[in-house]
């Protein structure tokens, strides 16, 4: 899980980073920045996504709230937690779907109980799948996921916006994802039931996306004997429920 933390003031943002650093073993990966423009050209610059965004209210002269404005135009998924030096801003701030708001000083069991309560939502969500590729764990929203394909040891998640690698095994892949929402095709396939179009003889069709724009064209996935009566099934049971 990627978690961003942004706070002029490096005693408490060092104070926080000393705090987390345990979690590091889970997976979580934390990033330090000490303004907003830092943060918000990372996410730009390498299309970084955080599922969690730890913002100093008071930082350069109160541009928290503008920071968490500018994150929510590009994501409304992750949680923004606001850390302020009193509760003056409290009213702002929740009108940019805030998680928590924390007040300065903030203890170790005030923080963990805080990341415990984040962790616990984003799972009973069950809208995120995480997987690591190089030094990196990603979180990735499950409706972006269009499909995952395996060749080898690599599997590719392609997504409306761009394609991802990880070395997950299908099977640890099945147990992340959503069961209602994906269904295996084939050995080397899984499919988000949202974005199928039509389904033909040995082959799945979804819709084909390019830098999050939809595209004209759809992309054919096979479809093996072993799984097209679970497919049929699960597609019939979603499309009723539409």
């Amino acid at each position: 899980m990627n978690i961003a933390l942004c706070d002029d003031d490096q005693i408490e943002i060092g104070k926080i980073e000393t705090y987390l650093n345990p979690l590091r073993e889970q997976h979580y990966e934390f990033d330090f920045f000490s303004s907003e423009n830092k943060l918000l050209k990372q996410i730009q610059k390498t299309e970084t996504s955080y599922s969690i965004y730890f913002i100093s209210i008071e930082m350069l002269k109160n541009k928290g709230i503008q920071l968490a404005q500018q994150i929510r135009k590009v994501d409304l998924e992750a949680l923004i937690i606001f850390i302020s030096d009193d509760n003056t801003h409290m009213p702002e701030a929740f009108k940019v779907q805030t998680f928590d708001y924390l007040l300065k000083p903030i203890s170790e069991e005030q923080l963990m109980l805080t990341m415990k309560r984040a962790n616990d939502y984003l799972n009973e969500r069950n809208t995120y799948f995480d997987f690591s590729f190089g030094r990196k764990t990603i979180f990735l929203a499950m409706n972006e996921i269009v499909y995952i394909s395996k060749s080898g040891r690599v599997a590719y998640i392609h997504t409306t916006n761009t394609i991802y690698k990880t070395y997950l095994t299908m099977s640890e892949i099945l147990k992340k994802l959503n069961t209602n929402a994906f269904v295996r095709t084939h050995g080397s396939y899984v499919l988000n039931l949202n974005y199928i179009v039509e389904i033909v003889k040995n082959e799945a069709f979804v819709k084909h996306f390019k830098e999050g724009l939809q595209q004209d064209t759809k992309l054919s996935i096979p479809i093996s004997r072993k799984f097209k009566d679970e497919l049929k099934i699960k597609y019939s049971n979603f499309v009723n429920t539409l």
